[in-house]
């Protein structure tokens, strides 16, 4: 005899409380209170412990896994299952996924600060040596949706050099600029922003030609609230000679303006690959099936080397399920690699060591992570007040109105640029030869004017805050034993790289210059630099600041399933996501990249779903 916990029936159970209207999203005055939109879900989980079939089986339903669901099952044609790990994050993240405001507090680098583990698998680096050795919590969405679910919803696109660069590495012209574009405009909806709510001097610029009419459902919009310091940053960087971008999804990057994010226009809530791509799913009927809270823990083969499906579990539940043409890994740039290596297909000395079967030799799984990372900011006083987000106002505003503080995430300006000949000239010969290798358009630093304030806090303190988007550093991760339920080990290796180093170094006298140009603009500045400090200025003095305790993720690695040619060193996976030497096997998602594009990464990770799938559809 045995007897069923609670958490078997938990995906059941969730079914029919999904059944209940969900509460109005502005009735919630905090984080706290549970809310969601309008949507009925109907009965469409599989049966956890009971062996199943279909056409497609999917592992993740992060961004890419239900973008990749989505498209098959609306074929009409294909049944398709979607496991995911996790559950719904309107119900175990709550307001904190979903209103914009409380993005980031989803989002810890500190190990030991707070992480919801019901939507992050609670990843950390090795120690980084090059930084400290300080451990880094790595951010991975954990829930349907992804970390479409938690991120801090930016959307851009890479340029156009870099995505010519990506078809001629792997030897594929569908990947050029041209040819990619109508895959981005696919995927989502742009709606122009209501210069009404957003207040003088906040009106974006934005290139219409760079969207389509026809796409969808994601929705791209901007927030009905402009972050104070913001508007005068986009007035001050355009003094320091960046250009006025237009929109950043036009394939060119540079310049400085006001960004769109994955936002409800109606709403101004949060727009995810769940909350849009599943629920269009769902209420058009299509034949997708789910298994939340669900994780997969082997691929399964055939006696040669066909998967022909995945081993599942939850909680004390194990079933099998099976898949008739493909199985597809969009588990994520972490656990694709991950399942990979447990399954036999990944670096044939680690699978010895840990006692799996070798199905397939392949180095490249888990290696070439590439990711930017941010390196801190520079930090001044200024006489900019930041409103408080968290008051009686500012909640009724956001529940009357859709507008308000609340609707943004609390940076909203974007700035890309190469790194000016006055400070290129600074770079060592050998760091400026590395740097060619980029395409010419391919921004070097993204640098960000960000208010200082939290929930409560009506700071006067903005900094310029700098990205590095053309990092030289690879990381990598590797398992730790033949199971899936324990993490892997990650070390992005962060500045590992001299030229990172060096490029980082003259970021921070950039980020310094462009200071000078606020008080032009209207912006009194308080006599002291708060951070790094006005006694940090060398270059030995400045990388120090940066290593201790400048840089964190920003979560945009890719490629520990790296896409290439047949025969080439490091490549996992083929121009269309399929695993070399295997057959029924693809990876649709980030870690199948060639790399990590400039700007953020999320609109590239729709668009590679959207353009993987469609190769899906047309047999290849």
């Amino acid at each position: 005899m045995w007897v069923m916990s609670l958490s078997f029936l938990a995906p059941a159970v969730l079914g029919l409380l999904l059944l209940q209207l969900l509460p109005d999203p502005i009735q919630a005055l905090t984080w706290q209170q549970p809310l969601g939109g309008d949507k009925i879900l109907g009965s469409f989980f599989g049966l956890p412990g009971q062996d199943a079939t279909y056409d497609y089986v999917v592992v993740g339903g992060g961004l890419a896994g239900l973008v990749t669901a989505t498209r098959l099952a609306e074929n009409g044609t294909f049944s398709v299952a979607v496991v995911e790990a996790g559950s719904f994050y309107e119900f175990t993240n709550s307001n904190k996924s979903q209103i914009p405001w409380y993005s980031e507090s989803s989002v810890s680098d500190d190990p030991e600060g707070y992480i919801n583990l019901l939507i992050d698998w609670g990843l950390v680096t090795t120690p980084q040596p090059q930084l400290n050795n300080r451990r880094i919590h790595y951010a991975q969405g954990k829930t349907l949706g992804g970390s479409s679910a938690r991120n801090q919803m930016i959307y851009d696109r890479g340029s156009k050099g870099s995505y010519d660069y990506w078809a001629e590495l792997v030897g594929d012209e569908s990947y050029k600029w041209d040819n990619i574009l109508p895959f981005f405009k696919r995927s989502m909806r742009f709606n122009p922003p209501n210069v009404g709510a957003r207040g003088a001097n906040a009106t974006p610029s934005y290139d219409l030609e760079a969207y389509s009419a026809d796409g969808g459902p994601l929705q791209v919009s901007y927030p009905n609230f402009a972050m104070p310091f913001g508007v005068y940053g986009v007035e001050a960087f355009k003094a320091a000679g960046l250009p006025q971008a237009n929109g950043f999804s036009n394939g060119d990057l540079h310049g400085v303006d006001h960004n769109p994010f994955t936002i409800d226009p109606m709403s101004q809530l949060r727009s995810s690959s769940e909350s849009t791509f599943l629920d269009h799913a769902i209420n058009a009927g299509s034949p997708l099936t789910v298994y939340p809270m669900t994780q997969a823990m082997r691929i399964l083969f055939n006696n040669g080397t066909r998967a022909t499906g995945i081993h599942a579990h939850s909680s004390v539940m194990d079933w099998e399920i099976h898949a008739r043409k493909e199985v597809i890994l969009s588990a994520g740039v972490m656990h694709s690699p991950q399942l990979l290596m447990v399954s036999g297909i990944g670096p044939a000395s680690t699978l010895h060591a840990h006692n799996i079967t070798l199905i397939k030799d392949l180095p490249g799984v888990g290696r070439n992570m590439h990711d930017s990372c941010a390196i801190g900011g520079v930090i001044r006083q200024t006489n900019i007040t930041n409103p408080l987000p968290i008051t009686a106002e500012t909640i009724s505003t956001f529940r009357q109105n859709r507008t308000g503080i609340l609707t943004n995430s609390g940076g909203d300006v974007l700035s890309f640029e190469k790194l000016p000949a006055k400070y290129r000239s600074h770079l060592t010969n050998t760091t400026r030869s590395q740097l060619a290798q980029w395409p010419s358009d391919w921004p070097e630093i993204e640098l960000l004017p960000l208010n200082r304030g939290g929930p409560t806090d009506a700071s006067t303190g903005s900094s310029i805050a700098i990205l590095m988007t053309a990092t030289l550093s690879r990381g990598n991760l590797t398992i730790t034993s033949a199971s899936m339920h324990d993490p892997p080990t990650l070390s992005p290796n962060w500045l590992l790289h001299p030229a990172d180093q060096d490029l980082a170094i003259q970021a921070y006298r950039r980020a310094r210059e462009l200071w000078t140009f606020f008080p032009g603009v209207g912006v009194d500045i308080g006599p002291e630099e708060m951070s790094p400090g006005d006694n940090v200025t060398s270059d030995a003095q400045l990388l120090e600041y940066i290593r201790k305790q400048g840089v964190s993720g920003i979560h945009h690695a890719s490629s520990t399933c790296m896409m290439g040619k047949a025969g080439e060193e490091g490549a996992v996976v083929d121009p269309k996501g399929r695993v070399f030497g295997v057959e029924g096997l693809r990876v649709v998602d980030a870690s199948s990249f060639r790399f990590t594009p400039p700007g953020h990464t999320q609109a590239a990770t729709y668009c590679h779903a959207e353009k993987l799938v469609e190769d899906i559809l047309r047999g290849a």
